[in-house]
């Protein structure tokens, strides 16, 4: 699997994604995040793209789901951890449907000073 999500206390989902990131494993871990949030409501969401991350899956629609709409109401901030080369391509990705809170990328192994930005 290339993304694998976490829940630390009800406030903070992580993500940590390596390889391919798929169509499926994205749509899997947003229906995750989805039933996480009704339960627990607005959270801060923390990607981190491990050194094994090499791209999207090619070809694929990855237009939105179901659940997005309800996701972007209750993400409060989100944090994306990685090496600098995708930095550009992920907040690309991330704001393909502009999105109501902030973003903010951070060089990797800076995953501390992302933790400190969501909690301030």
């Amino acid at each position: 699997m290339t993304i694998h999500v976490s829940f630390e206390a009800p406030l903070l989902i992580r993500l940590h994604i390596s390889g391919v990131m798929k169509r499926s494993e994205v749509d899997a871990a947003k229906h995750q995040i989805h039933d996480h949030m009704q339960v627990h409501g607005k959270c801060l969401a923390l990607f981190v793209l491990e050194p094994g991350f090499s791209n999207l899956e090619a070809f694929v629609s990855w237009d939105d789901i179901d659940v997005d709409v309800y996701i972007k109401q209750h993400v409060i901030r989100l944090a994306v951890v990685g090496d600098l080369r995708w930095r550009d391509s992920a907040l690309l990705f991330l704001f393909n449907s502009m999105v109501p809170f902030q973003i903010e990328y951070f060089p990797a192994h800076h995953e501390g000073f992302a933790l400190a930005w969501l909690a301030d």
